[in-house]
């Protein structure tokens, strides 16, 4: 068995003792970016942690909306704390229906996302992928996010033994590493 370093780079080749030939690609997804509405109303997923519900799919004259499991001041104010459009409705419920400040509410809520911009990001990613998500959703968000912290990500190994013929199959790396598998096993 061989291990290769990926690191930041997309692909890389290396020659084995054994005269093969191995290349290893990150396989990366082409993505949307997400829309304003999907940051929006990502920051109150993050921010409540727990939903029920969220969209992008217009309504009326309503462009998003999350719908907490609990509703906190945080939550209804993590929109506008991190600098995005449309959230009077969000301060109508912060101030009139909660009874909290609007600044303490979006203080509170810049506490509550600090260092949290890539879960954000993510939870935004999936929502403008499929309009409409849920907590499996969200749960699925942090799980990318954290393989990507931790350097899991797909790859497609090809591996060119010195008879010629190229054995290709997908894997995984592991804190940006991956094991090429012995050769026999790979013919078998």
């Amino acid at each position: 068995m061989e291990r290769l370093r990926l690191g930041s780079s997309a692909a890389i080749t290396k020659t084995l003792e054994s005269g093969a030939t191995v290349t290893v690609e990150r396989l990366e997804a082409k993505r949307p970016i997400p829309c304003s509405v999907a940051k929006h109303e990502a920051a109150h997923v993050v921010a409540a942690g727990k939903i029920v519900s969220a969209t992008i799919i217009p309504s009326g004259e309503v462009l998003g909306e999350t719908r907490p499991v609990h509703l906190t001041a945080s939550s209804a104010a993590a929109a506008a704390a991190m600098g995005y459009e449309g959230f009077g409705w969000d301060k109508l419920l912060t101030v009139d229906y909660l009874g909290v400040d609007w600044e303490t509410a979006k203080a509170a809520a810049r506490a509550d996302l600090s260092g949290r911009a890539d879960e954000m990001y993510e939870v935004a990613t999936i929502l403008q992928e499929r309009g409409t998500i849920g907590q499996s959703d969200v749960e699925e968000a942090r799980q990318n996010v954290k393989n990507r912290s931790e350097g899991i990500f797909p790859v497609q190994v090809n591996v060119l033994p010195p008879e010629g013929k190229v054995v290709t199959y997908m894997d995984e790396s592991f804190h940006g590493e991956v094991i090429v598998a012995d050769l026999y096993k790979l013919r078998n």
